[in-house]
């Protein structure tokens, strides 16, 4: 029964050094960056861009947002954002289709497989 033992501890001791020893996978980070963290706009049709860098998908979302069927484009209250979807890097155009009678602030969120961004839209009322 003693050499039962202990060929059963050197058994552990033989899989556990061949399980520690496989390699582990690492996850590459797919970078997501924007180069404006905010857009002012202050008349109607008044428009602002900012560009997208990523090496992989990303999505757009905000509190609101309502998609267009067809065209990669949403609508969150007073603006129109285009394209909301992509895949790589993009500029991004956001543009004030109504006039405003008070100034408020949205923040939409850019969202890639590892990382997710703010960017802040305003709203300028004349």
């Amino acid at each position: 029964m003693k050499h039962f033992n202990t060929l059963f501890l050197i058994a552990c001791l033989i899989s556990a050094t061949f399980v520690s020893c496989n390699k582990k996978e690492v996850e590459e980070k797919e970078p997501l960056s924007v180069d404006r963290t905010e857009l002012i706009l202050m008349q109607k049709d008044g428009s602002a861009d900012f560009n997208i860098s990523s090496s992989g998908e990303w999505h757009i979302d905000a509190e609101g947002l309502e998609g267009y069927y067809g065209p990669n484009m949403g609508d969150v209250k007073d603006f129109t954002i285009a394209p909301v979807t992509g895949n790589g890097n993009t500029k991004v155009s956001v543009t004030l289709k109504n006039e405003v009678t008070e100034s408020y602030d949205i923040d939409i969120t850019i969202t890639g497989k590892k990382e997710q961004l703010t960017v802040k839209l305003k709203a300028v009322a004349n």
